[in-house]
């Protein structure tokens, strides 16, 4: 298969508050768009509202081959493809998956982190977020299990019970638990 056939999810960034402009003007030139909404209360002088915005603020998924990245960058209101080090960024099909679950199921405990944080990884291991892994961060007693999407440098905060989760244990802190397991033994 050649470079231009393969479509992946790229990472696009906007003009401010041009996300859903831009969702829909990519829908109407045929391409899949996914831009993840919230519901959020907002509240002004006069009243508060329930109101839908973006997850990530500036930021829209296409899945797209590389003439339809180029396409998009053609679409008004798109800034540029997201890079890493000169590399353009591609979100992994699971992530982009995870993060509709996250956004489908959970959406009265969502908030958002651009700060990844470090913790104990775990896994999910009921619900519809089963299978997912992330991080764990302390909040007012709250376990909250962070979930990265490395490619737009943020990070979704889900608020789940200490049930839904286990401690996943990598080789390397197998192998470190077991050294110390053996010290203690001798």
């Amino acid at each position: 298969m050649k470079a231009v056939e393969i479509v992946r999810w790229y990472v696009f960034y906007t003009k401010p508050r041009f996300e859903k402009k831009i969702h829909e003007k990519l829908i109407a030139k045929g391409i899949e768009s996914y831009l993840p909404l919230i519901k959020v209360w907002r509240q002004w002088s006069d009243r508060k509202k329930l109101i839908e915005e973006p997850l990530f603020k500036s930021y829209i998924f296409a899945h797209v081959n590389e003439a339809g990245r180029l396409s998009v960058l053609q679409t008004e209101g798109i800034v540029r493809c997201v890079s890493f080090n000169g590399r353009i960024a591609v979100v992994p099909d699971e992530q982009i998956e995870y993060v509709k679950k996250i956004v489908e199921h959970k959406q009265d405990s969502l908030s958002i982190s651009n700060q990844m944080s470090r913790g104990t990884k775990v896994r999910v291991i009921n619900g519809p977020l089963a299978g997912m892994e992330g991080y764990v961060e302390y909040v007012d007693e709250d376990k909250w299990v962070i979930f990265n999407v490395e490619a737009v440098n943020h990070s979704i905060r889900i608020k789940l019970s200490k049930d839904e989760v286990i401690k996943v244990i990598d080789s390397e802190e197998k192998s470190e638990k077991e050294k110390f397991h053996y010290k203690n033994i001798i």
